[in-house]
C-alpha cells in the first residue's frame, strides 16, 4: 500500500490514517489485500478537513482526516444518519474513529454537478440539460425538505446569521478591500442585516443542508446525485437550499431562467406539502435569503484566501457579488445598502482584489 500526499499534507496523520485503514480492511467490502491499495490525498473543501482515496482495481473508499482540535466529525454521523434515513444518496459510513478524527466512507465517485452543468453551459441545448440536472438536485432537495424540523438539528439562530453577515463587512470589506468604514457606512450595513435576517426568519423553517450547491452533489448518472458536505445541517429558512442551488457562487444562469427553475421547485414543494407560501412571498424570500448567504460567502472566500491562503476562491467574489446588483430597484428597503454596495464595492471590483492582495491586505 502506498501513500500519495503534497509536501504539507501532515505527513503523520496521514501514516497514522494509513494503519487505520490497514486495522479496519478486514471489515471492508472488500477482497482485495492491503498491497493493492494505493491511498492518494485528492482535493479537499474549505475547511480542516482532507480526504483521501482508498483504490485497489475497482474497489475504493473515501478516508476523511479530520483533527479533533479543529473537527467534529458527531455531526456528520448524526446527520448522515438522518440524511440517508429520509432517502438522500450520501455516503455510507464503514467505519469511524471520533477519537482520532478519522473515518471510512463509500466513495460516490468525483464528478460534481458543476462539472456537469459548465457542460451543459457550453452544450446547443444548455438550458433543457441544466434543468434536467436541476430536476435531479430538487428531488434531493425535497427529500431533505420533508425531514422533520423536531429532530435534534441546532436552530439557525439570529446570532449564527449577524456572525455570517459580520463576516462581509470585517473580512472582505475591512480585510481585503481596506475599506475604512465609518459610522455611516456601518449604519448602512447594519440597517441591511436586519432586513435580510428578519427576512430570513420570518420564512417557514425547515431542514436545511447549509452549502447545497453545485460542488457539494456528485453526479450519479442520469438517475440522481449524491449529496455532501451536509455537516452544518440546521433547521432554518426554507429558501436557503434553494438559493445555495440555484444563485451558485460557482456558476451563474441569466435572472429570468433562474426565477423560471426557482418556480418550479416551488409548484413540486407546494405539491409535496412542504411550502405553503404565495408565489409572491416565495420569490421574495428567495431573492432576500440570497443576499444574506452572498454576503456571508464573499466574507468567508475572502477569509479563506487571507487567513487560510486559499486564493483560489477570490475569483468566485464578482460572481456571488453580482447577485445583489441584480436586486437593485426591487426592493426599497435595500436601496440605500445596495446603492452604497455599488459605489463602495462593486465599480472596478476585479482590480480591487488583484490590488488589495498585491499590497499585501493579509491578517
Amino acid at each position: 500500500m502506498t501513500v500519495s500526499t503534497t509536501k504539507d499534507s501532515k505527513p503523520c496523520r496521514a501514516t497514522a490514517l494509513q494503519d487505520w485503514f490497514a486495522e479496519i480492511l478486514p471489515g471492508l467490502p472488500s477482497t482485495a489485500p492491503l498491497e493493492h491499495f494505493r491511498i492518494k490525498l485528492i482535493q479537499g473543501d474549505a475547511s480542516f478537513r482532507r480526504y483521501f482515496r482508498a483504490q485497489a482495481d475497482e474497489i475504493s473508499f473515501i478516508l476523511v482526516d479530520a483533527p479533533t482540535e479543529k473537527e467534529d466529525s458527531r455531526p456528520f454521523l448524526e446527520v448522515s444518519r438522518l440524511f440517508s434515513k429520509a432517502g438522500v444518496i450520501v455516503p455510507q459510513v464503514f467505519a469511524a474513529d471520533l477519537q482520532a478524527g478519522f473515518l471510512c466512507l463509500s466513495d460516490l465517485g468525483d464528478t460534481l454537478l458543476w462539472e456537469k452543468l459548465n457542460k451543459a453551459k457550453h452544450g446547443s441545448d444548455e438550458l433543457s440539460q441544466a434543468g434536467s440536472l436541476y430536476q435531479l438536485a430538487f428531488e434531493q432537495l425535497l427529500n431533505i425538505q420533508k425531514i422533520s424540523a423536531e429532530k435534534n438539528l441546532p436552530a439557525f439562530s439570529e446570532k449564527l446569521m449577524r456572525e455570517e453577515t459580520d463576516l462581509f463587512r470585517h473580512w472582505f470589506c475591512e480585510k481585503l478591500l481596506g475599506l475604512q468604514l465609518d459610522n455611516e457606512d456601518r449604519k448602512i450595513l447594519e440597517q441591511a442585516f436586519d432586513v435580510l435576517i428578519s427576512a430570513a426568519q420570518s420564512q417557514q423553517q425547515l431542514c436545511v443542508h447549509r452549502d447545497y450547491h453545485s460542488r457539494n452533489l456528485l453526479y450519479q448518472g442520469s438517475e440522481t446525485l449524491g449529496v455532501i458536505d451536509f455537516q452544518d445541517a440546521v433547521v432554518g429558512p426554507a429558501s436557503y437550499d434553494l438559493v445555495s442551488l440555484l444563485k451558485d457562487c460557482y456558476i451563474a444562469w441569466p435572472e429570468e431562467v433562474i426565477r423560471s427553475w426557482a418556480l418550479e421547485y416551488f409548484r413540486q414543494a407546494s405539491q409535496a406539502g412542504i411550502v405553503s407560501s404565495s408565489e409572491e412571498q416565495f420569490l421574495r424570500d428567495f431573492d432576500l435569503m440570497g443576499a444574506q448567504r452572498h454576503l456571508k460567502a464573499s466574507g468567508i472566500f475572502s477569509r479563506l484566501c487571507l487567513r487560510d491562503r486559499k486564493i483560489s476562491y477570490l475569483g468566485d467574489i464578482p460572481r456571488t457579488l453580482s447577485y445583489l446588483v441584480q436586486l437593485k430597484g426591487k426592493y426599497t428597503e435595500l436601496d440605500e445598502f445596495l446603492d452604497w454596495l455599488d459605489s463602495k464595492v462593486m465599480q472596478d471590483l476585479e482590480d480591487k482584489i488583484i490590488s488589495a492582495i498585491s499590497m499585501g491586505n493579509t491578517v
